[in-house]
């Protein structure tokens, strides 16, 4: 299964609660800028699309799978499961569950769009190595899970793409 896990761009800082936190002018350009490189990326891997892709409810996350959505021309949209297990409480083991669950109905390709402090820690269970990826804002792991273990691909943050060796 290739999992693409996706730190949300860029969130102002004061809201009136962490959940209503919007993303900033400039953290909507990330989450575009970064959907059109996954939608290129997957083009490369021959994967034209994403099976499923899971938002955290919280404003910034959906603001981000908005503009990855938008990069790819909205064919996403009923693809997307908006799950309160992944906020930035969340815990890596029940997401790890899930992909499981998803893994044996037959997906192939999953974005999760969540934040810190958990994109790095199912990157970390996945991987079984502590903290791999520095999560940047709108920042993208790819990593190639076979359901026991993964192998960190690449990650996109920026505008460079670093390897894994």
């Amino acid at each position: 299964m290739n999992i693409f896990i996706m730190r949300h761009g860029e969130a102002e800082v004061m809201a009136n609660s962490d959940k209503a936190r919007r993303l900033t002018a400039y953290g909507i350009k990330q989450a575009f800028f970064q959907g059109e490189w996954l939608k290129q990326h997957l083009s490369t891997l021959v994967i034209n699309s994403l099976d499923r892709i899971l938002v955290s409810p919280y404003v910034r996350a959906q603001e981000t799978f908005h503009q990855v959505n938008q990069a790819f021309d909205f064919e996403l949209e009923n693809k997307l499961e908006t799950w309160e297990g992944i906020t930035p409480y969340g815990h890596a083991h029940s997401v790890i569950d899930y992909l499981e669950v998803l893994k044996h109905d037959g997906v192939k390709s999953v974005l999760i769009i969540s934040h810190l402090p958990l994109v790095g820690e199912i990157v970390a269970e996945l991987y079984g190595k502590r903290n791999p990826i520095p999560f940047y804002p709108a920042t993208i792991a790819q990593l190639l899970w076979d359901g026991n273990k993964s192998e960190i691909l690449m990650h996109q943050a920026s505008k460079e793409i670093h390897k894994i060796d």
